[in-house]
């Protein structure tokens, strides 16, 4: 029996040793500054020894991932578990490695590795060689420099612009290799083709992304062209607006526009991409999916100097930008819309949600029918109307002239099966000739009487809701103007974002259009004539009252025509013109009886064209507060018996201003103009 016994023992194979693991990696500070020390920290089981691997890459040095240097120049340290030289606890699992304050250089990317090895087998390396990014990193900055600038080196005075001005606009540093960046922007061999770099945005690194140019004909035309960003899938950007709101998402790419207006015609050069952010805003209001926008500082690092004294062209400044999200449904409003499909018309499908695997061929079914003049009953069915009446009728009024069926839109479906437009490309706005069509195919549903009607309904409101009010806190077209415009003109200081961006490329060796910025007057050329931009002021401010006075009804002369060639007023005038319908009923007045009290009464129903009334329509919009536009439903209700209605007091529980308007409907669906506003004052 002992020998059997000693037998069986024999036979009982050993555990096999635990492989090492390595987890909760992480360095702080965060973001350190020059000689600052770094603690780097992991917590590893199994290992007899932890190694930390660094390599340090100095500006204007960059190593990409595919090159063969990125596997050489890496430096070893010891990371220890012993409660000493900063481990906080001995034998915790928890192994510390000090990096000395003379790694910490300013523009420094410092990429490192965690190594744990057991006594017998083979080592871990954290992250692993297959990650997209194979290694963890930290960008050194000591902070943003001043910059001085010329819009005409020689001719111009130098201007400075002081690091506290510089840090009123995000940056967002690309480092990269000279080389790369200049084949991407400016050679056309290079075409679409995607480089490798590193971003850093808020003192995060994000290693090894894609870059490349954007655009179709006018990819390399302007000097300061398009870029996308593509990020590792691993490590989506947070990304927030000029405002410090967060995109609803984390977002795996971004398109950074030039901002000057588009490079064939840039009539609007010196907008500093105001044009863009104020249009994809606008669409958004008016209920359509858009993608977020915002402006970016842009900062490429390619050289060893971070400023150039005496070249105001060469350093990492690179000017303003307008960074716009994808065609992602997480992205395109305010609140997250449910997962959707997502086309563009020039690129195709862009996102599929899970568990649909026919997207093409839903897209081809769609596309397909809304060319074969469907029945109304399609319509209703297949294309959010609402979407749809609120993107035509903003085209009409930013004067989207660059628009056409087969390009510079997209759609997005909702599960519930309807499709939305989604507005882009929006570098040929505010243009008062024909271009483009200036429409998609889904203009083809107007082709049914009561549709139309419902699009003239929400063309009216609009005008009355966003286009009446060209003040500066008027909660309509003035105040978004207004609002966006002073991210690119911070208070207390006598520069702004504009003039920078002009000293930056007014005159750089790489602008094909040189002196192009704020020239007044200035002579557009589109297919549907030559017209003439004038502005008041040849500087920003000029450029926000061309805005709003294109979008409100500011010409002397009430001469309204499509095509007029006549900037004041255009795009009111066309959304009037396309809005008409003279069977609609009278316009209410609204009142409040009782200063004290939230009931609220209409004038009675009036007809000139005989109709019935069907019902009285209420709403609130709020005004008087930064980001309060009336265009946006705040509360709705309609009310059929009688011309009062009492709104609760809840509505009005914040501190500003409230607008109180009522239209009548009739039988046939058509709806008058809103009335003239009751304000109600919350302080």
């Amino acid at each position: 029996m002992r020998t059997l016994a000693l037998v069986v023992v024999g036979l009982v194979a050993l555990p096999a040793a635990a492989d090492p693991t390595v987890a909760d990696v992480r360095h702080t500070p965060a973001s350190p500054k020059p000689d600052d020390g770094v603690t780097v920290t992991a917590r590893v089981t199994a290992a007899s020894k932890v190694t930390l691997r660094l390599q340090a890459i100095a500006p204007g040095r960059y190593v990409r991932k595919s090159d063969p240097e990125y596997e050489k120049g890496w430096i070893d340290l010891p990371m220890h578990d012993d409660g000493k030289d900063g481990d906080e606890k001995a034998g915790d699992g928890v192994f510390t490695a000090g990096v000395p304050k003379t790694y910490q250089q300013h523009r420094w990317l410092i990429r490192y590795r965690v190594v744990a090895t057991p006594d017998a087998g083979k080592a871990v390396v954290a992250p692993p060689a297959t990650d997209p990014s194979p290694n963890f990193a930290w960008w050194c900055y000591s902070g943003l420099p001043a910059w001085t600038g010329s819009r005409e080196p020689g001719k111009a005075k130098a201007v400075t612009y002081s690091a506290d001005f510089l840090g009123t606009l995000q940056p967002l540093h690309l480092i990269a290799k000279a080389d790369d960046v200049a084949k991407s922007q400016w050679d056309g061999k290079f075409h679409k083709q995607r480089q490798e770099g590193t971003l850093v945005y808020r003192g995060v690194v994000y290693d090894h992304i894609r870059y490349s140019n954007r655009g179709q004909g006018s990819a390399h035309i302007a000097g300061k062209n398009k870029w996308a960003l593509k990020f590792n899938d691993t490590q989506k950007l947070p990304f927030v607006d000029h405002d410090g709101v967060p995109f609803p998402a984390a977002v795996d790419s971004l398109d950074l526009n030039p901002g000057g207006s588009t490079p064939y015609l840039p009539v609007l050069r010196g907008i500093t991409g105001l044009d863009e952010v104020m249009s994809m805003r606008a669409y958004r209001l008016a209920g359509v999916p858009a993608p977020p926008v915002t402006w970016i500082q842009w900062r490429v690092v390619t050289d060893a100097d971070e400023v150039n004294a005496k070249d105001q062209f060469a350093g990492d400044l690179w000017g303003v930008y307008v960074a716009v999200g994808e065609f992602d449904p997480q992205l395109m409003a305010d609140a997250k819309l449910p997962d959707g499909l997502t086309v563009s018309m020039q690129s195709g499908v862009k996102h599929t949600p899970k568990g649909m695997t026919d997207a093409d061929k839903v897209w081809e079914k769609f596309i397909g029918t809304v060319r074969s003049n469907p029945k109304e009953e399609w319509w209703r069915e297949n294309l959010d109307l609402p979407a749809y009446h609120g993107f035509h009728a903003m085209n009409r009024l930013l004067g989207n002239v660059d628009l056409r069926p087969d390009g510079n839109h997209g759609y997005y479906r909702n599960p519930n099966g309807k499709w939305s437009p989604i507005p882009w490309d929006n570098d040929m706005m505010f243009v008062p000739r024909h271009h483009q069509p200036g429409y998609i195919d889904a203009v083809a549903c107007l082709n049914h009487k009561a549709i139309a009607v419902e699009f003239r309904n929400r063309a009216r409101e609009i005008l009355d809701l966003f286009a009446s009010d060209n003040t500066p806190t008027g909660g309509q077209v003035g105040q978004l103007v207004a609002d966006l415009g002073s991210a690119l003109t911070p208070k207390g200081h006598e520069v702004d974002w504009p003039r920078l961006d002009e000293a930056r490329w007014n005159q750089s060796p790489r602008n094909n259009q040189r002196g192009s910025y704020f020239v007044n007057p200035a002579q557009g050329d589109h297919f549907g004539g030559r017209w003439t931009r004038k502005l008041d002021t040849a500087d920003f401010p000029g450029f926000q009252k061309y805005l709003v006075d294109f979008c409100t009804d500011s010409r002397a002369k009430k001469t309204y025509a499509p095509n007029d060639g006549d900037p004041k007023g255009y795009g009111w005038g066309y959304l009037m013109t396309e809005s008409k319908d003279d069977k609609i009923p009278g316009r209410a007045k609204a009142e409040r009886p009782k200063a004290d009290a939230f009931r609220f009464e209409a004038s009675e129903f009036e007809s000139k064209a005989g109709h019935k009334a069907a019902a009285l329509e209420w709403r609130v919009g709020r005004v008087g507060q930064r980001g309060w536009y009336e265009l946006a439903d705040h509360w709705k209700a309609e009310v059929t018996d009688g011309r009062a209605v009492d709104i609760p007091a809840a509505v009005f529980k914040e501190k500003g201003e409230y607008r109180v308007r009522a239209r009548w409907r009739d039988a046939t669906g058509r709806c008058g103009h809103w009335s003239e506003p009751v304000t109600v004052t919350v302080r």
